[in-house]
């Protein structure tokens, strides 16, 4: 019952049926969204949204969505073709490597990108989930990489996990930034 079309749509904390997804994404009032802010979806529903606003869409917020590998698979073709996307907020969610590396190669040429924040990936955790800080520093450097190969990112930053002890995130922004524990130097 939409009587303009939305600009801004932020939906925290209220997970929607398949229902509401599957019309929320067909809406034609939602087709000039610029400002996009989830932390629960539907991938297909969403991917649908994403390709009605690859025009218009400025930011994406998919922050702490507990996305999946596969789901991010299904996402990446009309990810790719937000040509006006300037910030992409991904991370908090928990992804592999190969998964992060697919979704940079598809996000290197958006020119537009100016503020990106990935999660560290999975393989920058030890076995029992804590941070281990030199391999996380080399997997984000390569990953950093991929990108400059395209462009100069602006901001560009990965995020792990806050730290179980001080509740701070280690931070990899040209160098890792460590919390503030004794244990984590």
């Amino acid at each position: 019952h939409l009587k303009t079309p939305l600009k801004t749509l932020s939906i925290t904390k209220c997970p929607l049926s398949d229902s509401d997804w599957n019309h929320l994404s067909r809406c034609p009032n939602t087709r000039q969204l610029t400002h996009l802010e989830l932390t629960d979806f539907s991938p297909e529903p969403l991917k649908i949204l994403l390709e009605s606003t690859v025009a218009s869409l400025k930011s994406l917020d998919l922050e702490d969505c507990r996305i999946t590998d596969s789901q991010l698979q299904a996402l990446l073709p009309a990810l790719s073709r937000c040509s006006q996307l300037r910030v992409l907020s991904f991370h908090g969610n928990r992804i592999s490597m190969s998964a992060l590396r697919d979704l940079l190669l598809h996000t290197a040429r958006l020119s537009q990108l100016s503020i990106e924040l990935y999660p560290a990936p999975l393989e920058s955790y030890d076995a029992q989930g804590a941070i281990h800080p030199g391999r996380c520093s080399q997997i984000c450097a390569e990953l950093t990489a991929i990108v400059r190969d395209f462009r100069q990112p602006k901001v560009l930053v990965f995020c792990t996990v806050p730290c179980p002890q001080c509740g701070s995130m280690f931070l990899y922004n040209q160098g890792l930034l460590h919390c503030s524990c004794p244990t984590a130097a």
